[in-house]
């Protein structure tokens, strides 16, 4: 229920600010080509905007198991060997996404008095997605060591990841 709840809030979330995206950057098209007018914000904006929505897609991402496996080679181990190889990278992933989190962290009091220069909002809330993104992240990746650990045939979880593959 709770990630249910979570992954609608984030879906949301996404939606509005690809949509606020798309809104800017199309009236700053038909005013600079239409018009021969600009707005000064909505390249910054623009910008702010696709990191979140970069941050909080990658954690959609984690959750769908969507991201890009490189596993040609875990295909050559047993299965056994192939499922610690599966929980030694989640674990991996795990630790990169909690020094990225802290560090996120670490960082957003020294951005809370900088202001943005055209739009006049202070840059927290932008460095904002990168905690919220990783912790959002590590949510999502914790399930899946249960997951793996209660496999019978993990080579099926293997080939999974290919389909995601673009």
């Amino acid at each position: 229920m709770f990630y249910r709840v979570l992954s609608r809030a984030v879906e949301g979330l996404i939606v509005l600010a690809a949509t606020t995206l798309v809104t800017i950057v199309t009236t700053e098209v038909v005013l600079r080509y239409g018009f021969k007018h600009s707005l000064i914000f909505t390249e910054e904006l623009s910008r702010y905007l696709m990191v979140w929505i970069v941050f909080l897609g990658s954690a959609l991402a984690v959750r769908d198991g969507a991201h890009i496996h490189i596993n040609f080679l875990i295909k050559r181990f047993n299965q056994r060997t192939q499922k610690w190889l599966r929980l030694s990278a989640h674990a991996l992933t795990l630790v990169f996404l909690v020094f990225v989190a802290i560090e996120g962290i670490k960082i957003l009091p020294q951005q809370l008095y900088q202001m943005c220069i055209t739009i006049n909002l202070s840059l927290f809330y932008f460095y904002l997605a990168i905690p919220v993104g990783s912790i959002l992240m590590i949510i999502f990746l914790l399930p899946t060591f249960n997951d793996i650990l209660k496999e019978k045939n993990s080579a099926a979880a293997t080939d999974e990841g290919e389909k995601t593959v673009c």
